[in-house]
Formats: C-alpha cells, structure tokens, sequence
C-alpha cells in the first residue's frame, strides 16, 4: 500500500491503526464463536452434572447474543434461603466479550459472600437491566428480595423500581 501511495506520508493510517482494525474483525469474529461456545458449554453442564443449572439468553435479529444469565443449583439453593438482600453489581467491560458482566451475590450467615447468579448483558440500559431482572425472578421462582444493594447507575435503579417495587434500594459507597 505504501507503494501505492507513493509514500508513507501519503498514506492515511499509520501501522498502528491497520493493526488496531484487523484485532478489531478478528475479535468480532472470535466473540460470535465463543458465545456459541458458552451456549454450548452450559447446555453440556445442564445435561451431564448440574441438571437444575438455570440459563437463558437473548439473542438479535442478527442472531447475536445479546444478554445471557446463568445460575448454578447452588446458586439456586443459597438464594432461596438468603435472599432478603441481593447486590447487584456489575463490571464494566473487562471481559473477552466486551460486555457489561453483572453478579448477584448475597452474604450467608457466616458473612461469607454467596453468588445467586451470573450476566453478561448487551449494555447498560434500562431495557437490558429488566430483563436480566426478569430472568433473575425467573430462575428464583419470583421470590423477590426485600432489599437490593446497587451502585448509583440511574438506569439499574429504575429497572430495580420495575422489576422489584417491594424492595427498599441501597447505595453502596
């Protein structure tokens, strides 16, 4: 291309940027693999060792993924007997799959910490905080908790309004 061009001043993209592209297509490319990949994985797990593990997914008109929700039948158990608080905390796109990664996770008695559940959502908007929320209920037989720990994202604290309108919110610090 540089000959093409004539140059390397002449050309419009530095070797980085050429670089940053084709990590980007192979990337893209890579992701649409490995949610099948994770698709396939947990439907293994349902079969063979773990028949209650819960698992939903959302996909586009692409067919893409667009949110997946899992959750283990110890996951399962523990909620059902901890459940009066859940927080609901996510990390923000520090993941192969460059997604919001969202954990449900509780305290048992002896102030250990208990995971209810798992997510990778497609953003962070009120749409796809409801249905993480709404396939929660799903996995948990609707048993809401009666108090729900979030940071301050204005949009998880409206889903949380919709989805769970009997617990109080808290902000953790």
């Amino acid at each position: 291309m540089v000959q093409q061009a004539g140059g390397f001043e002449r050309v419009s993209f530095t070797k980085m940027d050429a670089y940053n592209k084709a990590t980007a297509i192979h990337r893209s490319k890579s992701v649409e693999i490995d949610s099948k990949d994770l698709i396939r994985y947990l439907a293994s797990k349902i079969d063979s060792t773990d028949p209650t593990l819960f698992a939903k997914y959302a996909i586009d008109e692409e067919h893409r993924l667009c949110h997946i929700f899992w959750a283990n039948s110890g996951c399962q158990r523990d909620y059902m007997c901890l459940s009066d608080v859940l927080a609901f905390d996510k990390t923000y796109r520090c993941n192969a799959f460059n997604k919001p990664f969202v954990m449900f996770v509780g305290v048992n008695n002896h102030i250990r910490t208990c995971v209810f559940g798992f997510a990778l959502l497609l953003n962070e908007k009120i749409d796809s905080y409801k249905w993480v929320l709404d396939t929660f209920l799903e996995c948990m037989q609707n048993r809401q908790p009666t108090i729900v720990v979030i940071d301050g994202d204005t949009a998880m604290k409206a889903a949380i309004s919709v989805c769970f309108p009997t617990a109080t919110h808290r902000l953790c610090g």
